[in-house]
């Protein structure tokens, strides 16, 4: 398997970890409308890039064939349960950072909007 076509998944992966990691501050309360704040735009643009990029190295991967839905579901799986663990991480390992239901809400979006990168890959569904 060659994994090359990952690389830009898995940069992206430790680039959202290292911005989880990096001490914050108090994030307001949850509401619906925080879902509109610049940090939870960046959470659907973070996480739709990142599950874009890991359809991409399959995409790559399987030489421009058809990726098949199981591999879809696990893509976005992964994704969603790596959002999930960050947020966990951030309440339990992080100083000054802690756990956004609403993070993970935008996270959530964010890679089913990852998912609209594949009428971008030529046959992929």
């Amino acid at each position: 398997m060659n994994f090359k076509y990952f690389i830009p998944a898995v940069l992206w992966a430790a680039l959202i970890f290292a911005l989880s990691a990096t001490p914050g501050r108090h994030m307001p309360d949850l509401t619906f409308w925080n879902l509109f704040q610049p940090d939870k735009v960046g959470h659907l643009v973070v996480y739709a890039v990142l599950v874009g990029a890991m359809l991409w190295g399959f995409h790559h991967l399987r030489q421009r064939e058809k990726i098949p839905r199981n591999v879809i579901t696990i893509v976005v799986l992964f994704a969603i349960s790596y959002g999930i663990s960050i947020e966990f991480m951030q309440f339990n390992f992080f100083s000054g950072r802690n756990f956004d239901v609403i993070d993970i809400l935008a996270n959530i979006i964010g890679c089913l909007i990852g998912l609209l990168s594949l009428r971008f890959f030529k046959h992929s569904v």
